[in-house]
């Protein structure tokens, strides 16, 4: 079943809702976040966030290009710590830089050590705040940046040891926010993400590659475009518990792959990938120490897709505030 049926009715439920006429406060809430989608509110100009994730993914399986999932006798497993840190710049300004390392094994191979991933820096800009119970709808806009810093070719006889992706890749994203008050007087925070990255710039390729080249490829590849949307859903229990369920779907272009496939003047070629797919979940429950400090553990799991790998992600994140 193709997942664009499950966005739809997921958008469509996450769209800002009517709150009831009765005053609320918001005095014995917080909230950590959710997993995937992030905050469009800003951050008091001077605030820092702080919030380190430790990520294992285990790929089992894939998807083909009409959706069906094989499971494969072989499985990688990722560990990766990710450590997002956003300052608030002014009343409606955040900025935020994303820095992460990788650990990967699969076959009885592993990475040489803690690898180093791309870097992520990302502005995002409050165009209407909540009010002060939160039910008139926050929105915001964001452009982010990545940084090839993580390995992607010469990786020799090791592939396992690329960490990242090598494309200068700009997204720009269109985010939302609104609490609904319960009948019981709790309150249930929706939050939204839109999101959509050009065709980056041509990446020269040398060698063995996270492209699938291999160690005598000279040539380059032309990554794709990429959309996505995630939806999130987060009940507060009371000041200290919240549950939280998550939807996201991307889907990445094709990407082009040119060159030679040997270093003796192999003629040039040229292959194209299939576009990829994936709708997943993630489910998660949030623990606040404090209104300055919060724990989240979940599971991101994907349940369709198309040409792409299927994972399961437990996760768990401390947020911050100083």
């Amino acid at each position: 079943m193709y997942p664009t049926k499950y966005l739809s009715a997921l958008l469509l439920a996450a769209l800002p809702l009517t709150a009831t006429a009765t005053e609320h406060s918001l005095a014995d809430v917080n909230f950590t976040g959710p997993l995937i989608t992030p905050n469009p509110n800003a951050l008091p100009v001077g605030t820092l966030n702080v919030e380190p994730y430790l990520i294992h993914t285990k790929t089992s399986g894939l998807y083909d290009n009409d959706g069906n999932r094989f499971h494969t006798d072989s499985s990688t497993r990722q560990w990766q710590v990710a450590v997002p840190v956003s300052y608030g710049i002014t009343e409606r300004l955040t900025g935020q830089l994303t820095l992460s390392g990788v650990h990967a094994y699969a076959n009885q191979k592993h990475t040489a050590g803690i690898r180093m991933g791309d870097t992520n820096l990302r502005f995002s800009y409050l165009l209407q705040a909540p009010n002060e119970d939160g039910t008139r709808p926050a929105f915001a806009v964001a452009v982010a940046q990545r940084l090839p810093t993580g390995s992607y070719h010469r990786l020799d006889t090791n592939p396992l040891n690329g960490s990242g992706s090598g494309a200068h890749r700009t997204t720009l994203s269109l985010l939302g926010q609104q609490i609904v008050w319960m009948p019981n007087g709790r309150p249930l925070r929706w939050r939204a993400q839109v999101t959509w990255s050009p065709v980056p710039a041509r990446v020269n390729l040398v060698g063995t590659s996270v492209y699938g080249t291999h160690q005598d490829f000279r040539g380059s590849v032309r990554p794709g475009h990429t959309f996505g949307a995630t939806v999130a859903a987060e009940y507060s229990v009371d000041s200290r518990w919240v549950l939280v369920m998550e939807a996201a779907w991307n889907r990445v272009g094709r990407s082009t792959l040119h060159g030679n496939a040997l270093a003796d003047g192999t003629p040039a070629f040229s292959s194209r990938s299939p576009f990829q797919s994936d709708f997943s979940l993630a489910p998660a429950v949030e623990y606040n120490i404090s209104s300055t400090v919060g724990v989240i553990a979940g599971v991101q799991f994907n349940i369709a897709g198309r040409n792409t790998a299927s994972y399961v992600s437990p996760q768990a994140a401390i947020n911050m505030v100083f």
